[in-house]
């Protein structure tokens, strides 16, 4: 029987090679983009054809499929800064001593790679840019090394002024980030309609505000949006509470509370809708509110539940945000630059040197790049032709942090590069050998590939492979060998990057019981602040809260990427594996639900008395975490805590207070400390076996 990991990488790898997304495509884009390749071409041709006009082509080349990258930024910013270190990159990689050119080949890989992990942004601007490295002999035939870096840059430097032209984008990339993180709202409230204890699935919602929090100037609105984003969650959390409580009760209050957030995710979708659609559809709130209305518990009893009016309240502010933005002329709320560069520097530094350890998977991917790149080079330097540069090239593009990334991306590129080499060397021997034919090609190629960047893999590999090849053949060099030549030589960089990664491996697998020990810390902490906020409201600090939900949701995002990483991998424990440990976080969100319906008791009250029995209660919580996170950990975990007799004593004391003030927060504190000793319970179970 095949091993589960490799028949699901098997499938990941046929889903890659079939993967066909039109409605990513942005033609406008791609063709912006490849008329910044027609301009340097242009100018290249019009000067005579010097020899720094590849070097030209191709910083333009790269700027435009940065800009292409899903994820990515369409300002003028971009290209210029792929074009310089696209430059840095030809300097080093024009080194002539081939011993000091693999040195520097591996000690780039391993700074690119290390410093390219502080955000999306830096992880695709030095990808781009590191291709240069490897084109720089080539890109040096005719020319000094100065002349092609400035060359380079001034490619990069075309395809910013191309960014520039109309139509404009300047919030484009924020909008849509910002309708991410309200379609990641929008799928929460549907999933706790249906049921309230719905596993947590923040990732989405996680990276968009992590992205908006790096941005130095945004409109008011989208600021004050991204503002917003916990209120929301906070409603939505209140709302599905609620609907949980009112589970023992009858059908037509949970009838009411499932059509609230059904609502609540029908708006957060129509919002997210608006502010990215060029025509968006006007929302009518009168008739959504009366179809609310003519829920029979509202015609009983003539009102709102408070969740359902609370949540209802936040949305219509949110509506109110996704309006203005969509009107624009906003007024740009803007750090100053140097206050926000030098913030970004140290947070990016502290990141960076938090990672300075022999365990983290970042150093691991890093220290296996800088191995199999400084390998290839060695072949590549070694090779009989003058192609040999697309080894390391290939193996620079293919070897990603995870097992499954690189053999997908391995398989997806060899297939592609070898079907573009074919068609364009079958193109090549058809074509008339001019140089206006030549160009028309390469033109034709760039825009292919441009418009589908963001749609097919396969297809932009093939693109690419023809791209390069009627690029050398501009050089003067037989497209039918060379076109052969570089397809062996990708399926060699390729085949090298898969190989080194299982002979060097990080196996997910091995890290789950430590990322999931972290998520519980995370957790423990959470549990901690709202217990004690219901204790001591008077001390109830709003930051820490709300630092303490982003540390959550950064960490449970980890354990799901790790998770899905780690299905496809062909190995076993021990430890828990992928399924291990996403029952358990199944159950933790069902604990964390429960904290969240505890601390939506307060609001922003800050007068309100506190609760006699929270504080032991909220030790024993506190113990049982840190005995889970050790058994995550497989450590010796410390002895187990009565979590019932802790609730039944919480119980008794929130019985005997006769304060009237306080009866709907002792009410909710006394049902959802039951669902969390239950939910913490499970857990236990679940890890009994994990470490036997």
């Amino acid at each position: 029987m095949l091993n589960p990991g490799v028949a699901e990488s098997f499938r990941r790898v046929g889903q890659d090679l079939r993967s066909w997304t039109p409605g990513e495509a942005a033609p406008v884009l791609a063709v912006r983009a490849a008329f910044g390749i027609s301009v340097a071409m242009s100018a290249v041709a019009l000067l005579g054809h010097p020899g720094w006009g590849p070097a030209a082509i191709m910083g333009a080349w790269l700027g435009g499929v940065a800009l292409l990258t899903p994820g990515t930024r369409t300002g003028p910013s971009l290209p210029i800064v792929i074009g310089a270190a696209g430059a840095l990159g030809l300097v080093l990689g024009a080194i002539d001593q081939p011993i000091v050119l693999v040195a520097a080949a591996a000690a780039y890989a391993f700074i690119l790679t290390f410093i390219g992990s502080v955000s999306h942004v830096a992880g695709v601007t030095f990808t781009v840019s590191g291709i240069i490295f490897f084109l720089a002999d080539h890109l040096t035939i005719d020319t000094t090394i100065g002349f092609a870096a400035l060359a380079v840059c001034a490619g990069g430097a075309v395809q910013s002024v191309m960014a520039l032209l109309p139509p404009y984008y300047r919030w484009a990339e924020d909008r849509r980030t910002l309708a991410d993180a309200w379609r990641a709202l929008a799928d929460e409230a549907a999933a706790l309609a249906a049921d309230p204890n719905a596993p947590f699935q923040t990732e989405t919602l996680v990276e968009a505000a992590r992205e908006l929090d790096r941005r130095r100037v945004l409109p008011a609105a989208i600021l004050e949006a991204r503002r917003q984003i916990y209120a929301v969650s906070i409603a939505i959390g209140r709302t599905a509470s609620a609907r949980a409580r009112a589970d023992a009760q009858d059908r037509d209050t949970v009838a009411f509370y499932s059509e609230a957030l059904e609502l609540a995710a029908r708006l957060l979708g129509h919002f997210s809708m608006r502010i990215t659609a060029r025509k968006p559809a006007e929302l009518d709130w009168d008739a959504l509110l009366d179809g609310l209305s003519q829920n029979p518990m509202a015609t009983a009893t003539g009102t709102m539940p408070t969740e359902i009016g609370g949540l209802l309240r936040t949305l219509h502010e949110t509506g109110g945000f996704a309006e203005r933005i969509t009107a624009g002329g906003d007024e740009v709320v803007a750090d100053p630059a140097l206050a926000h560069a030098t913030s970004t520097a140290r947070q990016a530094v502290g990141q960076l040197r938090a990672r300075l350890h022999r365990r983290d998977p970042v150093i691991h991917h890093a220290l296996r790049r800088a191995g199999v790149i400084a390998l290839a080079m060695t072949i590549g330097l070694l090779w009989p032709s003058e192609h040999g540069y697309w080894i390391p090239l290939t193996a620079w593009l293919v070897l990603q942090a995870d097992f499954a990334g690189t053999l997908t991306r391995g398989v997806t590129r060899a297939v592609g590069t070898t079907t573009g080499v074919v068609l364009a060397s079958l193109l090549g021997l058809l074509l008339p050998a001019d140089q206006l034919w030549l160009s028309l090609v390469v033109l034709a190629y760039a825009l292919v590939a441009y418009l589908l960047r963001p749609v097919s893999m396969l297809v932009f590999a093939a693109a690419v492979s023809g791209f390069t090849v009627f690029q050398i053949d501009l050089s003067g060099e037989s497209p039918v060998l060379a076109a052969f030549d570089r397809g062996v030589c990708t399926l060699v960089g390729a085949g090298l990057a898969i190989g080194f990664y299982v002979l060097v491996p990080t196996w997910q697998t091995r890290r789950l019981g430590d990322l999931l020990g972290d998520l519980i810390d995370s957790y423990r902490d959470y549990a901690r602040l709202s217990l004690d906020r219901q204790a001591h409201p008077a001390d109830y600090d709003r930051k820490v809260m709300h630092a303490a939900i982003d540390r959550i949701r950064s960490r449970r995002a980890a354990l799901g990427t790790a998770a899905d990483q780690a299905k496809a991998e062909p190995i076993a424990g021990p430890g828990p594996l992928s399924g291990d440990v996403l029952g358990a976080e199944a159950a933790l969100s069902r604990a964390g639900r429960a904290l969240v319906a505890v601390n939506a008791t307060l609001g922003r009250d800050e007068k309100a008395v506190g609760l006699a029995g929270v504080d032991t209660f909220a030790d024993a919580v506190d113990a049982a975490y840190l005995r889970l996170a050790a058994l995550a950990r497989g450590a010796d975990a410390p002895g187990g805590v009565d979590l019932s007799q802790a609730v039944h004593r919480l119980d008794l004391r929130l019985a005997a207070i006769e304060d009237r003030s306080t009866r709907t927060r002792r009410n909710v504190l006394r049902w959802e400390s039951d669902n969390l000793v239950e939910a913490l319970d499970d857990v236990a179970l679940l890890m009994a076996d994990w470490n036997g």
